[in-house]
């Protein structure tokens, strides 16, 4: 009996748990500590980001974050194929509360002026900002881009109609 019971002990200590892999067909899947999840960027003509989101939602998913480098650079590496050699990236990425209407300084800097917004995303791993940003500029600049040849974040207003892709997520499926 204690050889059966240290035999079970053993085996779930050395089990896997099995993490979701199946993304749907041109949807690119990442690790991630909550599981699978599924990315694909997405072109849009002068898209704001609301109009990303409900784009995202009508595909089963959110306006995705950056968990790390690798999906930035993969990002990077996808968004000129999809959109040409220059462009920004619309990502889950809201200032948030605290840091509305304020430029840098000690509470509001770089790397908690910001939030992921896409429900999936943590830390901030993903948080490659470019020199000088986020700085907030005119005040109004709460929304997060991905510059696809930099693949570095800007802050841009949430209404900008500038920007020609965006990337959504999901979680993947078994």
């Amino acid at each position: 009996m204690k050889f059966l019971i240290l035999f079970l002990c053993f085996s779930a200590v050395l089990a896997k748990v099995e993490i979701a892999k199946k993304c749907p067909d041109g949807w690119k899947w990442f690790e991630r500590s909550r599981g699978g999840w599924c990315m694909k960027i997405f072109k849009g003509t002068a898209i704001t980001l609301p109009n990303a989101e409900a784009k995202c939602k009508a595909e089963g998913a959110v306006v995705a974050g950056l968990q790390n480098k690798d999906e930035a650079q993969w990002m990077g590496s996808t968004v000129p194929t999809v959109i040409g050699e220059h462009g920004y990236v619309w990502l889950g990425l809201k200032r948030t509360s605290l840091c509305k209407g304020k430029v840098l300084y000690s509470k509001c800097g770089p790397l908690n002026s910001f939030a992921w917004s896409d429900g999936s995303t943590v830390g901030i791993s993903g948080y490659r900002w470019a020199p000088g940003e986020p700085n907030n500029m005119l005040g109004n600049q709460d929304c997060g881009v991905l510059h696809s040849k930099s693949e570095y974040m800007d802050d841009m207003a949430c209404g900008a109609d500038v920007v020609d892709s965006y990337v959504c997520g999901k979680v993947a499926s078994f």
